[in-house]
């Protein structure tokens, strides 16, 4: 190599600027391209993420929560919720309610009707019906994929689908355009979301 070609290039030399133009323009390209297949990983999904940390004499932190917290679902649509938490041996649920009886604290009077449609058996652990549709429990054996249309309130259950520890579920938005559905978790009752229906 000649003593010349070690020479610092200089910003404004041609082909600088055209090595740099080309640069841009590729990865202009590749991101055009990939952006749509990346959002489409996403539209209508849900994540369970988050988990529990435990130090001995300091905290126990459980930060495990839906996201996003809001989101936007054409009526008709099928959401997935995945569970991405690193606390693999914890339940959940996805359970509709009004927005007035989102949780503000571990006693929420959602809890009361959600816990009987469920047949939540408090001394076992054990969940009798994992899906709650319209209020009532469906049998195991017969749950398909759940529509959801109905919140529930203080005196009865809405639609809701208990989640195995690990695991992820599916439900159908069948409510109407225009419509707000408010979830939570009962077992985590901070973990809620929103679904805007168009």
């Amino acid at each position: 190599m000649r003593r010349a070609d070690l020479k610092p290039q200089r910003k404004g030399h041609p082909l600088i600027k055209r090595r740099l133009a080309v640069a841009a323009a590729a990865t202009a390209t590749l991101g055009l391209a990939l952006a749509p297949v990346a959002s489409a990983a996403k539209k209508n999904e849900i994540r369970i993420v988050g988990g529990t940390k435990f130090k001995a004499g300091l905290y126990f932190k459980d930060d495990v929560r839906f996201k996003p917290r809001a989101t936007v679902v054409k009526s008709g649509a099928t959401v997935n919720v995945v569970n991405k938490s690193t606390d693999k041996d914890a339940p959940h649920t996805i359970s509709f309610v009004e927005k007035k009886f989102l949780p503000k604290s571990f006693e929420a009077p959602a809890l009361g009707p959600l816990g009987a449609a469920h047949a939540f058996n408090e001394q076992t652990g054990d969940v009798g019906f994992f899906q709650v549709n319209d209020g009532v429990g469906v049998p195991n054996d017969q749950a398909g994929v759940l529509e959801v249309n109905s919140l529930g309130t203080d005196q009865v259950a809405g639609d809701s689908q208990f989640i195995a520890p690990g695991q992820g579920t599916s439900f159908k938005v069948t409510a109407e355009k225009g419509s707000r559905l408010f979830y939570f978790c009962a077992v985590h009752p901070w973990m809620q979301g929103k679904i805007k229906v168009n």
